[in-house]
């Protein structure tokens, strides 16, 4: 029977059948308000896990696979089938409506053949194989009308063919790239000489283009769609994407930089909101319904994610290009939320402080990892609360590293040696005992008061061209320049080893530390992550933007200061021999895959779970109402508590030996950093210790101090 209408006498045979229709009855005479829908056959990932006898669903299911589907008698059984997102849909629409009471309607969407859907099937994958058998089937199927709900003004959305084609892609191996938001090129170009043809491929159906133009400066969205998947194609001009997971209560805050001819896929129920870079022009891709109103009920719903404030700061400091290659076409893998600055110790508890994007992008052609802000310096290194000579491991790794280059370098007391980043002078120090003539270079002022008090030569500014010139005019030339973390410090990396090598004599050496990627994605020490730190390095970016320049990479050893670093030697001579440590570690990158996107995402995928796990054992631990102090108020501190939603309603206070640091608190938390003199120290069970690269010292220095406290890394 074609074309069933809902006044068609239901002749139910099974029992299951049977239930239905007497549920229907018992509904009618119950003189209550009431809509009945006749459902088709249901299909849709929804269903993954269950019901996958469903046909359509056992279907796609084989045909991710490129598998075989039989169809019995030539599969001529006819089926009523409708999307789970329509039926849903169908339910709001009669639910909501004042005019729809005690009617019955069919919810159905299309009538096909088992054969026409297992064709479908076959055109989205050909691997399939479709086999016909001759074993008759009693019951040869009905179709449903849909007339009637049409005529309330519902409209389906979603056809067989674009689900099948999404079920069959989702099912399959494809990897997602992005959990907010994904960003697509065009495909399949075609060049010559009248310029380029691209093309964009979509796994669903396109029923309204929406041409939308930008000023810049604008802000558009601060919104989500309830329903809809959002697909923007920006055709002119760049923007800042803003983006928060709204199923997700610990999810944070991610931002992704769109260039002309980004195809932007935003999922439903995700926050949205565009900071316009330039004067913009996009095409919105709309699947379905919207209303006119710029809020509605079931398209668009207000969520205010962005302010004009945030977007004007937004806009001075985000990054658009690879520091290393110029590189537009970044990668977001990790997202750490808004943070503030990590140093920025606050004076009192209800201080303001402004909040930065704190995420990592990746470049594919230089593998280049940077964040995507870049802090204005004088916010950060202004007033500076960091002091190297603090930590008595500092302290030994710059005396030893002081002797290994006077004597491999053959340094004397008519040696030269700039230190960049100099800090308190906890490397100045030991240069100086050694007779070894030696200035340091330091931006924060109060830092550099501190070493300058202590004798040691400091002077205050940032490095780059006009400072050398000074330099060179006042000293002369230098044998060694160094630089401890502080090339990861920098964003204008070119002009800072331009200057280097132009203050060097003619065989000088620059040798610096950075933190080591490697061992940040290998031991998951995302928490030096901060925005002091603008650049990730790993030995292949480094090698890429090193070759552009006079300076070459000689030499490296891996060092275990921060959690895991590299120091690397870079010489001016041309001739200067290459050591076999270059090549080693380049090709052992190589091998963990440090080249490769996925490799990245990984890393952030176990990041994430290292804050679910973090979170569930302090929740738990607070639960009990158990005492926790936290020990330690490095930077990391402020980088982990604030991914973490960790606060003073956590634990109110930690302990840090830097007086500079004391009575402050750390932003973002309310966590107030005190001293260890004054605790009643036999009151904690749990001291969790944020400075987790100085555990064992901590533990070892403090467990008379606090005998019945377990001691726990927070990483």
């Amino acid at each position: 029977v074609k074309d069933i209408e809902e006044n068609y006498k239901p002749e139910p045979v099974l029992d299951y059948s049977k239930g239905k229709v007497a549920s229907e009855n018992d509904l009618i005479k119950s003189n209550k308000r009431f809509v009945i829908l006749r459902l088709g056959s249901v299909y849709g990932r929804s269903f993954d896990s269950t019901r996958l006898n469903i046909m359509p669903n056992l279907f796609s299911k084989i045909g991710s696979f490129g598998g075989k589907i039989t169809l019995f008698s030539g599969g001529d059984q006819l089926k009523s089938l409708v999307s789970v997102n329509d039926v849903a849909r169908c339910m709001e629409h009669v639910g909501e409506s004042e005019e729809i009471n005690n009617e019955i309607f069919n919810c159905v969407n299309e009538n096909l053949t088992v054969k026409e859907v297992a064709d479908i099937c076959k055109k989205i994958n050909n691997k399939i194989e479709l086999i016909n058998t001759k074993a008759l089937v009693p019951n040869k199927g009905y179709s449903l009308s849909k007339k009637k709900i049409k005529n309330t003004g519902f409209k389906f959305l979603y056809k067989i063919e674009n689900s099948i084609e999404e079920m069959i892609s989702s099912w399959s191996d494809k990897e997602i790239i992005n959990k907010n938001e994904d960003i697509e090129l065009g495909a399949d170009d075609f060049i010559d000489t009248r310029g380029i043809i691209s093309n964009y491929y979509f796994d669903d159906s396109i029923n309204m283009i929406g041409y939308v133009e930008s000023k810049k400066g604008t802000v558009r969205g601060n919104h989500y769609h309830p329903i809809q998947t959002q697909k923007c194609l920006l055709i002119k001009g760049s923007y800042i994407s803003i983006t928060k997971d709204l199923m997700n209560p610990d999810s944070v805050i991610e931002t992704r930089l769109i260039n002309e001819g980004d195809l932007s896929t935003i999922p439903p129920h995700i926050a949205h909101t565009m900071i316009f870079l330039e004067d913009s022009v996009f095409l919105n891709l709309v699947n379905g319904e919207r209303e006119h109103e710029n809020y509605g009920v079931t398209h668009t719903i207000k969520h205010d994610l962005v302010d004009q404030e945030f977007a004007k700061n937004l806009i001075k400091v985000y990054k658009r290009v690879c520091r290393v290659c110029g590189n537009n076409k970044l990668k977001l893998y990790l997202s750490l939320g808004l943070s503030p600055l990590a140093n920025n110790l606050l004076k009192t508890k209800k201080q303001k402080n402004i909040k930065y994007p704190l995420e990592l992008n990746y470049c594919e052609v230089c593998f280049n990892s940077q964040l995507s802000v870049v802090v204005p310096p004088k916010e950060m290194f202004t007033n500076y609360l960091y002091l190297s000579s603090t930590a008595e491991t500092f302290r030994e790794h710059f005396n030893k590293f002081a002797l290994k280059i006077k004597k491999e370098l053959k340094l004397d007391k008519k040696s030269f040696v700039i230190d960049i980043g100099s800090n308190d002078g906890v490397f100045l120090e030991p240069l100086k005992e050694l007779n070894i003539k030696a200035i340091g270079i330091e931006p924060a002022k109060n830092v550099a008061n501190i070493a300058n008090k202590k004798g040691l030569e400091t002077k205050v500014g940032y490095f780059n061209d006009s400072l050398v010139k000074k330099l060179i005019k006042e000293k002369g030339k230098a044998d060694v320049i160094t630089a401890f973390n502080v090339f990861a410090h920098n964003d204008g990396l070119e002009e800072m080893a331009k200057s280097a090598s132009n203050l060097l004599k003619k065989d000088g050496k620059f040798i610096f530390e950075v933190q080591y990627l490697y061992n940040t994605i290998t031991d998951l020490t995302f928490d030096n992550i901060y925005h002091e730190h603008v650049n990730y390095w790993n030995l292949l970016s480094l090698d890429y933007f090193f070759n552009k320049l006079e300076l070459k990479i000689y030499k490296v050893e891996l060092i275990d200061t921060h959690g895991g670093s590299i120091r690397v030697y870079t010489s001016n001579n041309p001739k200067q021999r290459i050591h076999k440590s270059v090549g080693q570690l380049i090709e052992k990158e190589k091998k963990h895959k440090l080249d490769k996107y996925s490799t990245y995402l990984d890393f952030a995928r176990k990041v994430e779970d290292t804050k679910k796990k973090s979170l569930k054992m302090i929740n738990e631990i607070k639960s009990q109402e158990k005492n926790i102090i936290g020990y330690g108020a490095p930077a990391k501190a402020t980088t982990v508590l604030n991914y973490f939603g960790i606060s003073d309603d956590h634990f109110q206070f930690t302990i840090d030996d830097n007086t500079l640091k004391q009575n402050k608190f750390i932003p973002g938390t309310g966590i107030e950093i005190k001293g260890i003199s004054d605790l009643d120290t036999n009151k904690y069970e749990f001291v969790i210790v944020l400075a987790w690269n100085f555990y064992e010292s901590i533990k070892q220095n403090t467990k008379k101090v606090f005998p019945n406290s377990r001691y726990i890394k927070l990483k």
